[in-house]
Parts: C-alpha cells; structure tokens; sequence
C-alpha cells in the first residue's frame, strides 16, 4: 500500500515572508521544501527530515507521517 503523502500549507500571517508562494493551497510538502529550499539557496540534497526548511510557525501539515527528530 503506497505511503499517504504528507501536505503543506503556507499560513496567510506568513505570506509576506514567502512572496513566491500561494498561501493556503495545499500541496506536497516535499515539492514545498523543495522550493523553498531553492529560494533559499540550500542544496535540494540537503534538504530531509532532519533538516527542515518548512517550520510549524509558518505552515499547516496534514496527511502522512509527521517528521520525527
């Protein structure tokens, strides 16, 4: 049985500090990181569960395994 895939939101109180991302739109977490980490200039293989660039202060999760470290 394939693994749910985990989701991300950006909060709208968070908006302003990620202009290059549609607020309350769901979408794969990873693929969120992903762009994130781009923006940021963080290597895409450095980004993983113990190295998160998305924070619980500016988005919402739902669906698959929370991160754990």
């Amino acid at each position: 049985m394939p693994e749910p895939i985990r989701e991300a939101a950006l909060k709208p109180s968070a908006a302003d500090a990620y202009p290059y991302l549609p607020a309350r739109m769901w979408t794969a977490a990873r693929h969120l990181a992903e762009l994130v980490a781009k923006y940021r200039g963080v290597p895409a293989e450095a980004v993983n569960r113990l190295n998160r660039v998305l924070s619980d202060q500016d988005f919402l999760f739902r669906g698959g395994e929370p991160a754990t470290a």
